[in-house]
């Protein structure tokens, strides 16, 4: 596939905001005609840069989301707490990172005593020596969802 030029990261970033937007209201808002973003949409869907079209889940009741912060005990890795983390069903993210910390985990709780509680489970866990809790107010930007 040809390098994507700004017409296609413009489309995909339309999309990753409302994948519902009709063909029509991607062409105009790019200043193509609408057989144009069909056929650029159709390239797209078929290199694998367009997985899918999805729902994303608004505001109407969302769960308490925060990161934790860990860092592992002396003597742990990633490898030694990811097993453990990952039967959590909260989590939803976990990043390996370098500096301070070791991993940044995404969590969803029903309500900040749930959130107190699971913090708790994760600091009890075999190798993990801290945990920062990062509550989520609002989510300003989220491409990465889908």
């Amino acid at each position: 596939m040809k390098t994507l030029d700004a017409i296609d990261r413009q489309l995909i970033a339309l999309l990753q905001d409302n994948a519902r937007l009709s063909t029509v209201a991607l062409a105009k808002a790019v200043g193509l005609s609408r057989s144009s973003v069909q056929e650029r949409l159709q390239r797209l869907e078929s290199a694998g840069v367009i997985a899918q079209y999805t729902v994303r889940l608004g505001s109407g009741g969302d769960p308490l989301q925060a990161w934790l912060f860990l860092r592992y005990a002396d003597g742990f890795s990633c490898d030694d707490v990811m097993p453990l983390l990952a039967q959590l069903p909260q989590l939803r993210w976990c990043h390996s990172v370098a500096g301070e910390i070791d991993l940044m985990a995404l969590v969803q709780a029903e309500s900040p005593g749930a959130l107190a509680d699971l913090r708790e489970t994760v600091m009890r866990m075999k190798g993990v020596d801290d945990v920062t809790t990062v509550p989520v107010l609002r989510t300003m930007l989220d491409r990465i969802s889908g």
